[in-house]
């Protein structure tokens, strides 16, 4: 019996062995282990990534049953080799026609769509899924420096694990490894950024890359931010963000761009609710005289005592409570919004009553948005996931900011602890009001009880950052329009000649010529100014292989290039991504302008030696221009007929005081630009912009903090340029930088209009 069983094992064994089947599946397994054997030996060669390689495993698994189906069905007539070339042909031509429709047809298309949108992480993350399943019909690779950028992520502990996903996406999360972190790619753009680690509090980044927390912001600010230091667990005052220390520019309308430090803080992830304000009447909140001691009471410019001042705190019916409130409560259903309808004084009461304190102002932007909006915003997508809904409040919980709060920008208006010129100071706009109030400040009488007052409160880990950033606001009432005198022709002659430029000869001087990049031969020339016996460098950068003159854009750069400006030599048109003029055929022109490179004047002590030293400035740019043009003019290589001005920020905010008394310029191109009324000399500027006739362009942020869309509206509707060369297009962007294939069609396009044969 033993013996038969062993016969007919053996016989099993045979079959199988035999089996066509059994070749097929086996001959199969052992190429599909052999091709993802190669396929990991080249992917870093070909640029093939890790989810790429996941779905030729995948796939290997999900054919083989098919595999094993053709092999049965036609055993009785194939052999093993004929079947397994049939079905790796029949696998890899559906393969290569399936991916090959799928990209070209379906997914390049939408590449293409966000990139013309200027929407670089959607780009990225369509290109990485052509990349996953197709890598060889791809154009493009998740390296390109088109939709995204090298980035470094420091994190103070090791062992955490940092990963990102787009902005408010409900996607998975993608991981990028375990602290410490060599740089990496992310796509260009607004992402989240996660760092978590057992034993710690989870932090939460909204980040626009490129940026100063990632290290590759393309300029100088001088200064930079400390690694990410996550908070022991339970560490953190429940419902609070710890917001690290450090060095930030306050991104409110109307603040100087000087960067400001604070130790760190903690602040309320989300606005106080009508729940939470509950729990304060409920405790005796209004009855408890240690919650309201040291307040001065005002109201209509008359100071009330303390009774007085409670009466007018109730709500609807008559009783205590924020005055949206009805028999003491809040509405159905509302216990999870913000809690509106109170006054700057009930929200400090309720703040001491946690123990906190309203955040002051700088503590608040702080908290809001990152360390240097004006250069790398979040505001494009925060103000969209805010509720600026025009319709009512809504629940918390909208618009995650720069550091993981929420509602920071919209729903209710948030007071905050300063005075401002006697009254109190809301920030972050209401749902009912314009989006551009996310970054100005809003004074409000103190004992206002509008329906969209709200707050939140601050714990300051170190008591004396409340002073000076707590300090009451002094302000001064802003100039009656009649002060303002409009000059007359000659009166204007009188005036304009202090900006006569001298006639002297150029001496100009190459101090070198390099050829080593790969686009444009870039020459340093020095010049006499025709004033104080100085001379000027002109960087200028000449496209490579280009046939006949070319057109000179001259470049009057943003405001680092006055305070913290690299080395001279160190200038290159890219780093503000203005090397498409040279690919385009035109050449840059970029002077040291008064002030700036190596040509910076040394700071003044006091507020009027300030102001005399920019009113001295303006006198010295007209002479700059005027020398710069004259040197153009004397090169063959450049097209003197066609002269372009281009300003960013600064230039495009204070130099274009140089286009009244210059009239070689065939069009002007401002990025960002407008008008600051109370710097001079447009503080009398009804007396400049009208003078101004040059054509120009203006391409301006939408969620502009720095240079708000009434600021630009004002320069564009009083220069006296003709309505129909002059054009202003508001993005959905902040300061800076713009979109940037939106931008290089404009600009181009302009400049093509205003170009003479």
């Amino acid at each position: 019996m033993d013996k038969l069983m062993e016969e007919e094992n053996t016989s099993l064994v045979e079959k199988i062995k035999k089996s066509t089947v059994v070749k097929v599946v086996s001959g199969y397994a052992v190429i599909a282990f052999i091709t993802v054997q190669i396929a990991s030996l080249v992917s870093d060669s070909f640029g093939f990534g890790r989810e790429f390689m996941q779905n030729i495993i995948l796939g290997f698994f999900v054919i083989l049953p098919f595999i094993a189906l053709i092999a049965w069905a036609a055993s009785s007539r194939y052999g093993t080799l004929n079947i397994l070339a049939i079905s790796f042909l029949l696998l890899f031509t559906g393969y290569g026609t399936g991916s090959y429709i799928w990209v070209n047809n379906f997914m390049l298309p939408q590449v293409e769509k966000f990139l013309s949108e200027d929407n670089n992480v959607d780009a990225w993350l369509a290109s990485n899924r052509i990349n996953s399943f197709a890598p060889f019909f791809s154009k493009y690779s998740e390296n390109n420096e088109e939709i995204s950028a090298l980035a470094t992520i420091k994190v103070e502990q090791s062992g955490a694990y940092v990963s990102w996903r787009a902005y408010e996406e409900d996607e998975d999360w993608r991981l990028l490894g375990t602290s410490p972190l060599q740089p990496m790619r992310v796509p260009r753009g607004i992402i989240q950024i996660r760092v978590e680690k057992e034993g710690f509090e989870t932090v939460l980044l909204t980040i626009s890359n490129p940026s100063i927390r990632l290290e590759n912001l393309p300029f100088n600010v001088g200064w930079s931010l400390d690694p990410i230091n996550l908070q022991a667990k339970s560490s953190v005052p429940k419902g609070m963000i710890y917001i690290q220390g450090g060095n930030f520019i306050p991104a409110l309308t109307g603040t100087p761009i000087d960067p400001v430090f604070l130790h760190p803080f903690y602040i309320d992830k989300y606005e106080v609710t009508n729940s939470d304000y509950k729990k304060f009447i409920e405790a005796g909140g209004y009855n408890n005289s240690q919650y309201w001691v040291d307040m001065d009471f005002i109201k209509n410019g008359l100071s009330l005592s303390w009774e007085e001042a409670e009466s007018f705190m109730i709500d609807t019916t008559g009783v205590v409570g924020p005055s949206t409130w009805e028999v003491g409560t809040f509405l159905d259903g509302q216990g999870n919004y913000p809690v509106t309808g109170i006054s700057w004084y009930e929200a400090v009461a309720y703040a001491r009553y946690k123990g906190n304190i309203l955040p002051p102002m700088y503590h608040w932007a702080k908290a809001a948005f990152p360390a240097a909006e004006i250069g790398s915003p979040i505001s494009p997508n925060l103000l969209k996931a805010s509720n600026f809904s025009q319709k009512s409040l809504k629940n918390i919980g909208n618009g995650q900011g720069a550091h993981g709060t929420f509602d920071m920008a919209g729903n209710a208006r948030e007071w905050v602890w300063n005075i401002f010129g006697g009254r109190g100071l809301t920030l972050g706009g209401a749902y009912n009001e314009p989006q551009y109030l996310a970054t100005q400040t809003s004074p409000q009488p103190r004992m206002d009880r509008s329906n969209i007052n709200g707050f939140r409160t601050a714990k300051l880990i170190n008591p004396r950052d409340l002073n000076p950033f707590g300090n009451p606001i002094i302000t001064q009432a802003p100039k009656d329009p009649s002060f303002y005198k409009p000059m007359n022709e000659e009166v204007f002659k009188v005036y304009s000649r202090n900006f006569e430029v001298g006639s002297g000869p150029l001496n100009a001087k190459e101090i070198y010529s390099d050829n080593s990049h790969p686009l444009w031969i870039k020459e340093r020339i020095e010049i006499d100014v025709g004033y104080n016996n100085e001379v000027m460098d002109i960087l200028i950068f000449r496209p490579k292989n280009n046939f006949g003159p070319s057109a000179p854009v001259v470049v009057h750069p943003g405001a680092n290039y006055y305070t913290t400006p690299p080395e001279i030599d160190d200038v290159s048109p890219g780093e503000f991504g203005l090397d498409f003029l040279i690919k385009s055929g035109r050449t840059i022109v970029w002077p040291v302008w008064k002030g700036s490179l190596n040509r910076m004047s040394s700071r003044s002590s006091s507020p009027e030696e300030s102001l005399r030293r920019f009113r001295d400035l303006f006198r010295y740019w007209v002479s700059d221009t005027s020398r710069t043009l004259d040197y153009i003019s004397s090169r063959d290589e450049f097209d003197s007929k066609n002269i372009f001005y281009l300003g960013m920020s600064y230039g495009a905010l204070f130099n274009t005081h140089n286009l009244i008394f210059e009239d070689r310029y065939n069009a002007a191109i401002l990025y960002v630009g407008g008008v600051f009324p109370t710097y001079p000399p447009m503080s009398d500027g009804i007396n400049h912009m009208p003078r101004i006739k040059t054509p120009f362009l203006m391409l301006n942020g939408e969620q502009d903090y720095l240079v708000p869309k009434l600021a630009a509206m004002t320069f564009f509707n009083s220069a006296g340029t003709p309505e129909q060369d002059k054009k202003i297009i508001f993005y959905d962007s902040g300061h800076w930088p713009l979109p940037r294939n939106q931008m290089i069609k404009e600009s181009l396009d302009y400049i093509k209009k205003y170009t003479v044969d």
